[in-house]
């Protein structure tokens, strides 16, 4: 049987925020998934309004930390399919992923609910993945025919966790996340928001040119070894 999240209360989209909100307080930009009847569905808006807040908080000094994180019952179940049958432009998940990647400033993904397909993807390209109790991670899009658009996860989890992950599309509870090395910590759900918060406090009392500097080293022995997220 699949795990599934635990239940939250219904919610419905807020009309006039948009489906990306942006927030910066105590040094956080604060980037919210705002599409929650579709479970946060990466569709074109959601996309290509990620990509301008991510440029807006690299170049806000007062920025030391990012989080991402969805409204609703989920962090986000994925690419949007009815968005990509009906042959809209969704934008480029790669393009998504190198804008994390190249942020000079760290990124976190804020979990709860579901993180599927694309947004696994997301997640796991985020330099750091905090998980609520009740996530669930799987990518799933071999469920529909097709492979991983944004290629970070055999990077994450190695080579035969990942063929495990990519070729079964089962989907995996936090804790199993945990110890495949998919998320950096599990916390209970209502722990989530403090756990990131403390975080994020951590961040902004070091030095931010010291923390750019340990990101780019680290990205540059992946990229030396040939992994590229926007290629």
């Amino acid at each position: 049987m699949n795990p599934k999240p635990a239940a939250a209360d219904p919610v419905t989209d807020a009309a006039a925020d948009g489906p990306v909100l942006y927030r910066v307080e105590n040094s956080v930009a604060e980037i919210t998934l705002n599409r929650p009847r579709s479970l946060n569905a990466i569709n074109g808006a959601v996309h290509y309004g990620l990509l301008r807040l991510l440029e807006q908080a690299a170049a806000d000094d007062a920025v030391r930390s990012v989080v991402i994180r969805g409204s609703g019952r989920a962090f986000s179940a994925g690419g949007d399919l009815k968005a990509v049958a009906a042959g809209e432009d969704v934008g480029h998940p790669k393009r998504l992923g190198q804008a994390i990647w190249d942020l000079p400033k760290p990124v976190i993904a804020a979990v709860h609910g579901y993180c599927l397909g694309q947004a696994c993807e997301v997640a796991g390209v985020c330099d750091l993945t905090i998980a609520a109790a009740s996530a669930v991670f799987g990518e799933v899009e071999v469920r529909h025919g097709w492979g991983p658009p944004l290629p970070i996860t055999p990077y994450v989890l190695g080579l035969k966790q990942a063929k495990e992950v990519l070729l079964l599309g089962d989907m995996i509870t936090a804790e199993v996340a945990l110890q495949m090395g998919w998320v950096n910590r599990v916390v209970p759900d209502e722990d989530l928001d403090a756990e990131v918060a403390k975080i994020t406090a951590q961040i902004a009392g070091l030095k931010p040119e010291a923390v750019a500097g340990n990101k780019k080293l680290i990205n540059s022995r992946y990229e030396a070894a040939g992994f590229n997220p926007g290629a």
